[in-house]
């Protein structure tokens, strides 16, 4: 078995912390750190699906116009360092841990109300690891909400609204006006917000907040296309918003839908040829975004050799009603728990489909069952869709590719009870 380095078995063992909702505490180790990138203009992607996308296409059409750009980004699929890029290229395992031992070292002194969590390590790390490489400009991916998130601790001179649906209510409220609510607020204190189309409860919020803060706020329009490398007509809708962006940073000539090609960003309808057929690999991990694949699914035609939908996800999330989702694209569907993570089990999630739906059931990943499937698929010249949690996907892809990953690198799951 691979040895497990130090530093990464302390920060995982952050995971069982939970999420502590609140700011002070990260605040506090932020200044001790002497706030790391503080004087680095930020742009803060915050929302619910599109956020890792958007920042991956501004990123690059940053990096494009000679900027050095850090991104931070999260989760993760195979090592931890792909969650910090600078120009590009995930911070490499010494480097990364150099920054971490540094947030660890205040944590361990003790002046803190509480110990950090898992994610405000990685966020103080990031920052500081900017500063460090002297980055221009970061992309910074919201987490969680936004108001109480540990990202807000980036100098953002730009905001941008990615399309809020529902999602982690245990921690953002029960409907789409709190959840909203949640991520509205962090335009306190700024001065600019660019929003991708909205539901209109959503909407309606965004605007008060904006009104409330004193803040401009925009609605953009969907691109005219998908940038090359991100498929998916619902990309439109975030290379418009990163579009805009660039425009406001870079100027009108900067936002040309031509700047957001040949980016990069596993794991989003990313096809992979293998055996015969092809892999399409989506972490679509909410209803919302399940039924954005089912309808690019549905748009498309099925291969020769048919199609093959496996599917996991998390046990806060709306498994039912994703898997139904998944079922009316009229495929076979093989449904298995995420990993090693607590998550909806397979026989679960079958118990809950309507009759007539193809279904099979595999008790975890490591069942036999699941690369026979794959396999016979491929080998048929037919279409797997891989989709659901970023955990499943990511064990999913490493096997595919062969990727190296941390010997933890799955082991970061979202806690479902707030405070613990």
């Amino acid at each position: 078995m691979t040895a497990i380095p130090t530093w990464q078995r302390e920060l995982f063992a952050r995971r069982t912390y939970g999420v502590r909702m609140g700011l002070d505490v990260v605040r506090e180790a932020h200044a001790l750190l002497g706030r790391p990138a503080s004087a680095i203009p930020a742009v803060h992607v915050v929302g619910t699906n599109g956020k890792g996308s958007t920042a991956a296409m501004v990123a690059h059409g940053l990096r494009g116009r000679g900027r050095r750009v850090g991104l931070y980004t999260s989760p993760h699929l195979h090592r931890v360092g792909e969650r910090v890029q600078i120009d590009g290229e995930a911070l490499a395992d010494e480097a990364l841990r150099e920054e971490v031992d540094a947030v660890l070292e205040v944590d361990r002194r003790g002046a803190l109300e509480r110990p950090l969590t898992f994610f405000e390590i990685l966020t103080l790390a990031a920052l500081r690891a900017f500063e460090r490489r002297e980055v221009e400009i970061a992309v910074v991916e919201c987490g969680l909400g936004g108001r109480l998130d540990a990202t807000r601790l980036a100098s953002a001179v730009l905001t941008l609204f990615t399309p809020i649906a529902i999602d982690h209510v245990a921690f953002l409220g029960p409907d789409l006006a709190a959840i909203a609510g949640e991520k509205a607020a962090v335009l306190e204190g700024r001065s600019l917000g660019l929003s991708a189309p909205q539901a209109p409860e959503a909407a309606a919020v965004l605007r008060r907040a904006a009104a409330a803060a004193g803040a401009e706020l925009r609605f953009v329009e969907p691109a005219p296309r998908a940038p090359q490398g991100l498929a998916g007509a619902h990309q439109r809708v975030n290379a418009g918003l990163a579009l805009a962006a660039l425009g406001v940073l870079e100027g009108a000539e900067a936002a040309a839908i031509e700047r957001l090609d040949g980016v990069r960003w596993p794991g989003r309808l990313e096809a992979i040829e293998r055996g015969g057929g092809r892999v399409l690999l989506d972490v679509a991990h909410n209803l919302h975004g399940i039924e954005a694949l089912a309808e690019h699914l549905r748009a498309r035609p099925e291969p020769g050799g048919g199609r093959l939908i496996l599917f996991g996800c998390m046990g806060d999330k709306e498994g039912p009603a994703m898997a139904a989702a998944l079922a009316s694209v009229g495929a076979p569907l093989l449904l298995v728990p995420p990993g090693e993570q607590e998550g909806w089990s397979a026989a679960a999630l079958a118990a809950e489909l309507p009759p007539g739906v193809e279904i099979e059931a595999a008790p975890t990943l490591a069942d036999p069952r699941v690369d026979a499937a794959i396999e016979r698929r491929l080998a048929a010249g037919g279409e797997v869709v891989i989709c659901g949690s970023c955990y499943l996907v990511g064990a999913l892809r490493g096997r595919l590719l062969g990727a190296a990953s941390d010997p933890l690198a799955l082991a970061d799951p979202l806690p479902r009870r707030p405070g613990r």
